[in-house]
């Protein structure tokens, strides 16, 4: 994309950008152009009232001023499409055209007003600096009134050369100058705020991609000062079975692209279920229910969710068998791809973990350990999906009449052994 600003326009060189600092412009302006109409309304309605009053009230003087209250009605009853569409074009042609029209056909009497002489330099105030026009527009549709009023100055024989000049036109080259000046600014700021916006944008997508929705958002109203909790959690880790035998004659792009895949597809169902991942630790996948938001029946949906994960797994293997992916491991005798899950509930500190110069969101305690513990359990058991007694309390009937016990196991720390489940 072309940044460049014109230096004799003030407009953008790509097309593209300028139609967009446009429609950015117009909604910042579209409010003042309809007080613009209002106050020109009234100054049009007393123009006329004024003729009336003085008896003065001829065909030639009031001809542009009705013209412009018809016009001024019209434009002010626009709907917001067609005032963009027109009413700037509207407003500049008004300028070029019934100003110089007004003093042709009311010469004689506004030629005679004493305070005629401030005409010109209010042309060039009015239609430069309160019509928001781009340059160009600016500098026509102020310099067409300016120099067309200067010829009411006939009766200022006073008003030498050089008084023309320093009283009329320096203060028209200044306002034009000035106009220049601004437009090129406005635009530069335009394109600052645009690149910020962009930026932020960048950055929140990026962070969503790394942290997810929910911790994200946390992260952003927190500052990043997400401080240690005390969280009572569901944790679950995921794991493929065989992973090491399955990727070893793989190219190193194909085993990251079959990662990614199943990766793709287990965040979706993670997804579904509300669980927030902390990890990708090689080919297992930690996350957490609970944290860093409040999650109502936490060990229910870390459950479904593991179901879930198992039957997209069964799909996936379906797919791989399709484009032939799986031969990558059905020639090492290994049918399909399996994936082994342990989910563990308890207390956990969730927060900010690392160092001064490098941090990531974590839980940390032994509900941690123990749902990992359970995951390499069920390669003692034969089973898929493994669970201790706290989340098999806590299952709803359903889930829990589909639960069975698989036997008991010894985590460290712990004298008695622990009842553990399969579903």
């Amino acid at each position: 994309m072309n940044n460049k600003i014109d230096l004799i326009t003030s407009t953008f060189e790509d097309t593209d950008l300028e139609k967009n600092y446009l429609n950015d412009k117009w909604g910042k302006v579209k409010s003042f152009y309809s007080y613009v109409l209002i106050v020109m309304l009234i100054g049009v309605s007393l123009l006329i009232l004024s003729l009336y009053l003085r008896g003065t009230f001829a065909l030639k003087n009031i001809l542009v001023p009705s013209t412009l209250f018809i016009l001024i009605i019209f434009l002010y009853l626009m709907s917001d499409r067609l005032k963009k569409l027109y009413l700037e074009k509207s407003l500049f042609f008004m300028g070029i055209i019934s100003m110089p029209s007004m003093y042709y056909l009311d010469f004689e009497r506004l030629s005679n007003l004493p305070h005629i002489a401030f005409m010109p330099l209010m042309q060039s105030i009015i239609w430069i600096s309160i019509f928001p026009f781009n340059f160009i527009q600016s500098t026509i549709v102020s310099s067409v009134p300016f120099l067309t009023s200067l010829t009411l100055l006939v009766n200022y024989d006073s008003i030498s050369f050089t008084l023309y000049i320093f009283l009329y036109f320096f203060p028209h080259i200044l306002l034009v100058s000035n106009k220049w000046k601004s437009e090129k600014e406005s635009r530069s700021n335009f394109l600052k705020a645009k690149t910020i916006e962009e930026n932020r944008k960048l950055m929140n997508e990026t962070l969503k991609r790394y942290f997810g929705d929910e911790l994200s958002d946390k992260i952003i109203s927190q500052k990043g000062e997400l401080e240690g909790e005390n969280r009572w959690v569901s944790i679950l880790f995921n794991d493929i079975s065989d992973y090491s035998t399955i990727t070893e004659n793989m190219a190193p792009e194909v085993a990251l692209e079959f990662l990614n895949e199943y990766f793709s597809e287990m965040h979706k169902v993670i997804r579904e279920f509300n669980g927030q991942i902390l990890n990708y630790i090689g080919d297992s996948i930690m996350v957490v229910f609970g944290a860093p938001n409040k999650l109502k029946g936490h060990e229910n949906k870390a459950i479904e969710c593991a179901i879930k994960m198992r039957e997209k797994l069964k799909e996936l293997n379906k797919a791989w068998d399709e484009n032939d992916t799986s031969r990558y491991w059905k020639n090492h005798g290994i049918d399909s791809i399996k994936m082994r899950i342990g989910v563990h509930t308890g207390s956990v500190i969730a927060g900010n973990v690392g160092s001064v110069d490098m941090i990531q969101y974590s839980t940390i305690g032994d509900t941690v350990n123990v749902a990992a513990r359970l995951e390499r359990a069920n390669k003692e058991f034969g089973t898929n999906i493994l669970f201790g007694d706290e989340v098999y309390t806590s299952l709803t009937k359903t889930l829990h009449s589909q639960s069975t016990l698989s036997g008991e196991i010894t985590l460290k720390g712990r004298a008695k052994p622990t009842k553990v489940y399969s579903i």
